[in-house]
């Protein structure tokens, strides 16, 4: 690709995911969650972002999957810099809108629009946006395997240390464990090989992959959508990346998360790792401050939750959480044709803003 990404088409059979051949790949949900009657997904003047691979090629042939192939040093760094769950490694800071922890745990899935930046990233850091499904093993009994912390993680991050570059690219993540064992990005990178994980059915998205174009202070603001949700039917957690049925996390990966979510978080992220000082130059979304809002901040609209009706809903009553405020900010909001929304982000240099 233009990227500099070398892509294979391999056949779903044989992706890193599949290990027990006696068990059918689910090819497509066998339900999917219903809509408002009249939703409006208004862009303003935004427009839907795709993926190189999607732009320059199209797709693979019918019964295989995309999946990007690294060179020998990206694997290394993977190897480095994969273990982001670690405190005596990284440094963690988010600004984030979240729901209140619902108990019993009644959440189904999540849908979001996120614009998407390619944001200044210093080495051995990123920076990403994404939506959280959580399951904070809060209903259970302590110490037990289901008292855990359980994610569904996605989407979009710039992480020059493990793609080479500083594109905005496509994620995912997951744990069944609150980190500790388990924690897989992409297509089970950074896990076990051999082991369960994210299992694609789609031959159109590129899992890893740059998305294009990307938004520009000032001009045009580009838009990816995601929504991630149960299939009751199945048991397993779809995801879809704008109008595309990527795949699914199989309901065996999980604990707590094996039904519902008990609380659902939007927003973004950087990781500083150490060497470097927690606060220099890392962009968080644009790297422009919450307050200055559209075609300067990253936002996230249309914020919504699927519940236990299996319809989505716009999600209200939002706490909005920032760790380090002097450097990345957020503001939550509502409209009517951007429903629940945030504006967030930030340079990272501790200006002095707080929002």
């Amino acid at each position: 690709l233009s990227d500099g990404d070398l892509v294979s088409c391999i056949p779903i059979t044989k992706q890193p995911a599949v290990t027990d051949s006696a068990t059918p790949i689910q090819l497509e949900p066998s339900m999917v969650p219903s809509k408002p009657q009249n939703q409006n997904e208004n862009r303003k003047e935004s427009k839907q972002a795709s993926q190189r691979f999607a732009l320059e090629v199209g797709s693979c042939p019918a019964g295989t999957i995309p999946v990007r192939r690294r060179s020998p040093d990206q694997t290394t760094a993977e190897s480095d810099q994969l273990d982001s769950s670690s405190a005596s490694v990284s440094i963690h800071e988010h600004a984030y809108a979240s729901t209140t922890i619902a108990h019993p745990p009644s959440f189904k899935g999540t849908e979001v629009i996120l614009n998407v930046w390619e944001p200044l990233v210093e080495p051995h850091c990123f920076s990403l946006a994404q939506l959280w499904l959580i399951n904070t093993g809060l209903a259970f009994p302590y110490n037990s395997s289901d008292g855990l912390l359980n994610t569904i993680e996605a989407g979009w991050q710039v992480f020059p240390d493990l793609y080479g570059d500083n594109h905005a690219r496509l994620f995912i993540y997951w744990t069944g464990d609150d980190y500790q064992e388990t924690g897989c990005y992409n297509l089970n990178q950074g896990c076990e090989a051999g082991s369960l994980g994210f299992i694609q059915v789609s031959n159109k998205v590129l899992i890893g992959g740059s998305i294009a174009p990307t938004s520009i202070v000032n001009s045009t603001q580009y838009e990816i959508k995601l929504q991630v949700f149960k299939d009751d039917i199945s048991g397993n957690w779809w995801l879809q990346f704008n109008d595309e049925f990527v795949g699914y996390w199989p309901r065996s990966l999980f604990h707590s998360l094996k039904d519902t979510a008990d609380a659902i978080d939007w927003g973004g992220e950087v990781i500083v790792h150490n060497g470097n000082s927690p606060h220099m130059h890392t962009n968080m979304g644009s790297g422009e401050a919450s307050y200055l809002g559209y075609k300067k901040a990253a936002y996230q609209r249309n914020l919504q939750y699927v519940g236990t009706d299996n319809a989505l809903h716009i999600a209200t009553g939002l706490e909005a959480v920032t760790e380090a405020a002097l450097c990345y900010g957020i503001m939550a909001k509502s409209s009517k044709y951007w429903g629940s929304f945030v504006y967030y982000g930030g340079s990272g240099s501790c200006c002095n803003f707080s929002l």
